[in-house]
């Protein structure tokens, strides 16, 4: 077997030259990857690295003078070179270093790619006295079963955070000075749908080894269907890593490179696995914040700390239950606009879900008990208190809410006729609705401009309408959308936030419903 190094200052090359080579069934033996010929020389002195495939233009220290350093170091390896069409004189002079090829980056296909590592075995065949028959076997197998292991006690560990551990009695792993960093990866819930969460695990460690150059060594573990731990550790000499930066970086790049929407926990440094086990202990209790979308760029500290209850989150669950207080018509936008209150209020105030859930719940037990409202005994609360239990995000959780207010309110349809003429109060309304759609619009906002309480401006406006506010609302939202959609001029997500709907999800389903099809599917005029 024989360990290849790769060596570029752009992690997307790096990246790519791994997965140019077929590495199962070879005889080659991936040794690491390193983003300067600084970080390259230290590497192959660690790892042993017999082929090292280099950028010839990079900081630090440059793919010429990496192999100058190599060969007055004694290296008994073979080198390639990786160069642009005008780097010509450059890879003149490191063929002339002893280089035993070069390859331009913008041709690169697999099958030269393995003809030239071929090339280079032979080579190295000819000169330590091997034969590809008599090759000695690679130190990976022994080295599999320790990654194996580490990759066990990782999750021992973090399975004992999950129930409340934060100390640490188990086998010893890491190496005196070492310190190590351990981010909690999510998947987005929408990717859920997409792709396998499995075939995540190959992208995270494809991108931990190109973002984690110069580390002792990394892990990334699949612990739930779309949790993963990833832990990497660096040596004590080398230089402090900033975990938020890193964490920001792995988000970016998953993005970039993979099209996969992640958050990210990350822990400040642990120098022993005891001091690693309270890091994992912290975030545990910090990823339940994930559930809400407020982390910048995906990313959260685990010093972040969820609450059980606030101030302004109890006065905002008291508002859902009075919501229900007077049996009004257009009750039930009240309710909604107050549930969906209290779902902000949590996600400001960093209330843990269960918190929030909790309240939702006895908000729902309320809906299910108002039959003055025109709510009949037949309607089962029972599915909307499951599907709301199993929201794994707000956003999840605001589309239940906006879907139970549909049924509840088809449900309780028909207990009140519209009028044929809609008063005043009723008509100012309707302008304000027509003039303030593209914003968030609050029945509170509403209610102050056309002088009504809360309560009777629902009543009124669904008595002279026989619609709700929020559905009226929503009509204008939807014509205009497809007015938009029918110009040709907007994407669908740019017509949704035209509109005053942010949550792309919801205006899919609000417009299908409405016309009976998908948005992207409309026609252009």
């Amino acid at each position: 077997m024989y360990k290849v190094l790769i060596v570029d200052d752009e992690m997307i090359v790096r990246h790519a030259v791994k997965t140019l080579i077929r590495w199962e069934g070879s005889r080659f033996e991936y040794a690491g990857a390193a983003a300067s010929g600084t970080s390259a020389l230290e590497l192959v002195r660690e790892s042993g690295a017999d082929i090292v495939i280099t950028d010839i233009k990079m900081p630090e220290m440059d793919g010429l003078e990496l192999i100058k350093r190599l060969t007055s170091e004694g290296f008994d390896g073979e080198v390639l070179v990786l160069s642009n069409y005008n780097d010509f004189e450059l890879v003149r002079e490191a063929l002339k270093c002893g280089a035993h090829d070069y390859m331009l980056k913008l041709t690169l296909k697999t099958e030269s790619f393995m003809e030239t590592l071929e090339e280079m075995a032979a080579k190295l065949d000819g000169r330590r006295g091997r034969s590809r028959e008599t090759a000695p076997p690679s130190s990976a197998a022994s080295g599999s079963g320790d990654r194996d292991r580490l990759a066990d006690l990782l999750r021992e560990m973090d399975n004992a955070a999950a129930h409340g551990s934060s100390s640490w009695r188990g086998e010893r792993f890491m190496e005196p000075g070492q310190r190590a960093y351990a981010f909690v990866v999510v998947l987005g819930n929408e990717e859920q749908n997409v792709r396998p969460a499995g075939a995540f695990q190959d992208a995270l460690d494809k991108l931990a080894d190109g973002l984690f150059t110069g580390s002792r060594w990394t892990r990334a573990i699949r612990t739930d269907s779309l949790r993963f731990l990833l832990v990497v550790a660096y040596a004590e000499e080398a230089a402090e890593a900033n975990p938020q930066e890193l964490a920001r970086r792995l988000t970016s790049l998953s993005s970039m490179y993979y099209s996969v929407q992640i958050s990210v926990v990350y822990a400040a440094a642990a120098t022993s696995e005891e001091a690693l086990a309270s890091e994992l202990a912290r975030s545990r209790q910090a990823e339940g914040l994930l559930f809400y979308s407020l982390p910048t760029l995906g990313c959260l500290s685990n010093r972040e700390v969820a609450t059980e209850e606030d101030e302004r989150f109890r006065a905002a669950e008291a508002a859902l239950r009075d919501s229900l207080r007077r049996p009004v018509a257009g009750a039930i936008d009240l309710w909604t606009e107050s549930a969906m209150n209290l779902i902000d209020a949590a996600a400001e105030r960093r209330i843990h879900p269960r918190a929030l859930k909790r309240a939702i719940s006895g908000g729902i037990w309320s809906l299910a008990s108002a039959e003055a409202i025109g709510i009949g005994r037949e309607w089962d609360e029972k599915p909307w208190l499951q599907k709301m239990e199993e929201a794994e995000s707000d956003s999840q959780l605001k589309e239940t809410i906006r879907e139970l207010a549909e049924d509840a309110a088809a449900d309780a349809g028909g207990a009140l006729s519209p009028r044929a003429t809609a008063r005043e109060e009723v008509r100012q309304a309707i302008r304000y609705l027509e003039e303030h759609y593209p914003q968030r619009v609050a029945i509170a906002d509403i209610a102050a401009q056309v002088g009504l309480s809360e309560p009777y401006l629902c009543q009124v406006f669904k008595a002279d309408t026989g619609f709700s506010i929020l559905t009226y609302l929503n009509e204008i939202r939807m014509a205009k959308a497809y007015e938009l959609l029918s110009s040709g001029k907007y994407l669908v997500k740019q017509a949704a936030l035209e509109v005053g709907i942010p949550d792309p999800f919801y205006f899919n389903r609000l417009f299908r419903k409405r016309y009976g099809i998908a948005p992207k599917n409309i026609k252009t005029t």
